[in-house]
């Protein structure tokens, strides 16, 4: 027995070392002659970016071009562009300084070309074109930051202000494409602050940064234990284990939410008493964790106040309040979520209210459409904001 074992292991490792002894396969076509260079270049250049046109050369085995630059920091970046393109981008560059690329042909076999080296000279980069549109505005309880961004870079506003400590921190980083909008920067003290605001982008690139002080509103959170539903005859009836009294019990799961029933149409709005009067200057609900910018979820709403509902479920003795429709970060399909979008729902959409108007106690959240023009709404919580003073 012990023999047979011994012959066995003798010739597992004989086979191991011819295996072993085999070359490593290369490429399947390999000639050993490198194709020609590239012909006949032109530059284009872009904001933050160059294109590169050319003639590829004839060789039959020809795969690809590649495109090689350095960066500052010494980084190696390279771009790939099949046989059949005629122009290669190049692009993460942070600067309008010059900047030589070297572009190889390379056939099959991985021979590449001697390099044809060409000058580009990148405009102003996207993120310093969004930096020099920053704008900012006092707002409740924080400031309000607009932007432009006329190439829907995928970019990074990072808006900076001091801590409890005293050390100037990043306080809000908003990813975005969009080519224009506003976001806000909350939770912040009525008091006199120092801001900072920059653009990343997705390179690491960074803009400038604008230094400003600023104000911000007052406002609080409402208190939401004094919170309690307001049901009138015209409401939407609840269902699928929905209550609109798990709309104020500060549980975000995906177990605590509101939910309309099969009879409801839209339009559609429950109500609520705020247990106190105040100056609202914001509510902000909560999208349930699976419904993302999809389902059940309000995405055109209209927010009324009143102090003295009408008992029949009219809309006698209210005010309008707010018109507002839900921007998708990202503007991707429903069902497709990117960073921005995921960043958005868990900061939860705030709908502002103009300080101009009166106080109120009773809310009425009217939804219009919901993000798939169903007729059932649906979401986990609701915050409102503004001064009871």
């Amino acid at each position: 027995m012990r023999r047979i074992l011994f012959i066995g292991y003798i010739g597992l490792l004989l086979l191991f070392t011819i295996s072993c002894e085999q070359e490593v396969p290369g490429p399947i076509e390999n000639d050993g002659v490198a194709p020609a260079q590239v012909s006949n270049v032109t530059v284009e250049n872009l904001n933050g970016a160059a294109r590169i046109s050319f003639d590829v050369p004839s060789d039959p085995d020809l795969l690809y071009v590649r495109a090689v630059y350095t960066t500052k920091k010494g980084e190696i970046r390279e771009t790939k562009v099949s046989k059949s393109n005629s122009s290669v981008m190049v692009v993460g560059f942070g600067d309008t300084d010059a900047y030589t690329v070297s572009l190889y042909a390379v056939d099959k076999g991985g021979n590449a070309s001697g390099s044809v080296n060409v000058t580009v000279n990148p405009k102003d980069p996207p993120m310093e074109l969004v930096r020099k549109t920053l704008t900012a505005v006092p707002d409740f309880g924080g400031i309000n930051v607009s932007y432009e961004n006329v190439n829907a870079a995928d970019v990074a506003i990072v808006v900076l202000t001091n801590n409890e400590l005293g050390e100037f921190l990043p306080v809000v980083t908003h990813n975005t494409k969009l080519k224009k909008s506003v976001f806000a920067v909350r939770n912040l003290k009525a008091e006199d602050a120092r801001f900072g605001i920059y653009v990343r982008d997705r390179w690491g690139n960074l803009s400038d940064t604008l230094y400003f002080n600023m104000t911000p509103y007052y406002e609080e959170r409402l208190d939401r234990k004094k919170m309690k539903p307001y049901v009138l005859p015209t409401d939407a009836g609840l269902g699928y284990g929905g209550s609109l009294a798990k709309l104020f019990d500060d549980d975000k799961g995906d177990g605590s939410f509101y939910h309309s029933d099969d009879a409801a149409k839209m339009p559609q709005w429950f109500t609520f008493d705020m247990g106190i009067t105040a100056k609202v200057t914001r509510l902000t609900y909560f999208m349930r964790l699976n419904a993302y910018f999809a389902l059940h979820s309000p995405r055109e709403m209209e927010i009324w106040g009143s102090n003295d509902p009408s008992p029949d479920g009219s809309f006698n003795n209210w005010i309008l309040l707010a018109t507002h429709t839900q921007i998708k970060p990202s503007g991707l399909p429903v069902g497709q979520l990117s960073l921005a979008d995921t960043d958005a729902a868990l900061a939860g959409e705030s709908i502002p209210i103009s300080h101009d108007l009166p106080k109120v106690r009773y809310i009425r959240f009217k939804t219009l459409k919901n993000w798939t023009s169903g007729t059932y709404v649906n979401f986990n919580e609701l915050e409102v904001w503004g001064d009871p003073r």
